[in-house]
């Protein structure tokens, strides 16, 4: 069943964005795998848990239900991940813990297909997307681009049904512009946040209702991202081109991350 009252955070970390999808009125199913970033999501939210509007869910998304090694990220908790060598990127410390594994279809299937899916699981994207239909493909979805792979996950938000695309800096929350982007890796690390800076006061969107985003925050989402939808091949060439940058620039890399949002611009599913 759709709802257009509900929101997936899926990998909640701290809980800043699912503040905000609550603060906009939305019910949202919280899924942390880390035990760790739970503990604090159920201290942080425990009213709006006791009320109904957040559930928090302390598990992992595999293709599989059971249990397997999930890697801690001690200098990072934002990079902890199945995959060790995302939670040990740059040297950081890590350990590994156990966690409890579902199948998104399950819980897509026991809480209902949400009107938006916020998707960033450090390295099991993939997995999320692939436990989606075109039946039960949210209206608006976001997941983390990948530098190396961010045409698979266009080519399967295609496939599910989706025809409306951007590609969202988590710095700016702004689309990146060509021009910008070339300058921005071209600089030393300082001139490149001065340029950051400066993009996101003028085309960033830093609030919304009122709310301000916090750095670290994914920022609006839906209709209210910034500028306007492209279609999937305007949107794989910015996609090679910013790959293009990162693998031009090496060790400076593109000096931004980015989110690929999407949307089915007839508001429909499969099953509607």
């Amino acid at each position: 069943m759709r709802s257009s009252g509900l929101i997936y955070d899926v990998g909640v970390n701290d809980g800043v964005d699912s503040a905000y999808y609550m603060e906009r009125g939305f019910k949202v199913v919280g899924i942390e795998a880390s035990p760790l970033a739970a503990g604090h999501l159920q201290h942080r939210f425990k009213k709006e848990i006791e009320d109904g509007n957040f559930v928090l869910l302390n598990v992992g998304i595999a293709e599989r239900e059971g249990q397997f090694p999930f890697w801690v990220c001690v200098d990072h908790p934002e990079w902890s991940s199945f995959d060790r060598s995302f939670a040990s990127r740059l040297g950081c410390r890590h350990h590994e813990v156990l966690v409890k594994t579902t199948e998104f279809e399950a819980i897509i299937a026991e809480y209902g297909i949400p009107h938006y899916c916020k998707i960033d699981i450090e390295g099991n994207d993939r997995i999320c997307l692939e436990g989606l239909t075109p039946r039960t493909a949210p209206t608006y979805l976001s997941v983390e681009m990948g530098h190396s792979n961010g045409h698979e996950s266009l080519r399967r938000l295609s496939e599910l049904g989706y025809d409306g695309f951007k590609i969202i800096s988590q710095s700016t929350w702004a689309q990146p512009n060509r021009t910008l982007s070339n300058m921005a890796f071209r600089l030393p690390r300082l001139g490149a946040k001065v340029v950051l800076r400066a993009e996101k006061r003028i085309r960033g969107v830093n609030r919304v209702d009122g709310w301000r985003f916090s750095a670290g925050s994914s920022g609006p989402f839906g209709e209210d991202t910034e500028g306007s939808w492209g279609n999937l091949e305007d949107t794989l060439s910015l996609w090679r081109f910013l790959r293009d940058i990162d693998r031009r620039s090496g060790a400076n890399g593109l000096r931004d991350w980015y989110d690929i949002h999407a949307t089915r611009r007839d508001g429909t599913s499969a099953s509607d």
